[in-house]
């Protein structure tokens, strides 16, 4: 076996967690049933960060699957990214049992600085660690602009979102944060994504 396989088995288990943290978190929460006030931020939020973990999975496993040395300062941005995942998939759904009438709008509300402080942390890491590597691969500054644009843009919508309550703020950037997963992934085969 390979440093590369022993490094997606590392990777395998952190995701591992973040997912059964996630699942486990929504399970509680549907054990509360009609007790608690429902709101479809917050389950749209939960699948937004499965579909994070997912693709940074695919993303190691094509990334280090056939690689036979890794330097540690190569690896260390990766286990930092993945940190932050499982923070972030710990920061989705309420860890402790709602009060019996609770709010989940007012959950989200009140965790929205966390949960999306977390989300623009991640995708600072992501696009430091691509900038990195494309450092290393010896990018123009026209190529940094071209391949960080898109996440520059997603930390400012993070950002405002942990700034600000308006749900129709909130709805506009969630939407379109599903309508890009939708775009990007259905239709695609998993063969594809972990060849990318």
């Amino acid at each position: 076996m390979g440093v590369g396989e022993y490094l997606i088995i590392f990777a395998a288990i952190l995701i591992g967690l973040a997912v059964a943290d996630l699942s486990l978190s929504l399970h509680r929460l549907l054990r509360q049933g009609r007790s608690i006030k429902w709101h479809p931020i917050v389950p749209a939020t939960g699948f937004i960060v499965l579909c994070l973990v997912l693709n940074l999975w695919w993303q190691l496993y094509a990334g280090y699957s056939k690689r036979e040395e890794v330097a540690f300062i190569t690896f260390l941005p990766e286990v930092v990214m993945l940190l932050l995942l499982f923070l972030l998939a710990a920061a989705v759904f309420p860890d402790e049992k709602l009060e019996k009438g609770a709010s989940l709008l007012d959950f989200y509300l009140d965790n929205r600085v966390h949960f999306w402080g977390l989300f623009a942390a991640y995708l600072i890491c992501v696009t430091a660690n691509m900038w990195l590597g494309g450092w290393r691969a010896g990018w123009s500054i026209g190529q940094y602009f071209t391949f960080g644009s898109a996440n520059l843009i997603w930390i400012s919508l993070c950002l405002i979102l942990a700034w600000t309550r308006r749900m129709v703020v909130h709805w506009i950037i969630v939407a379109i944060n599903l309508v890009v997963i939708a775009l990007a992934w259905f239709g695609e085969p998993i063969s594809q994504a972990a060849a990318a």
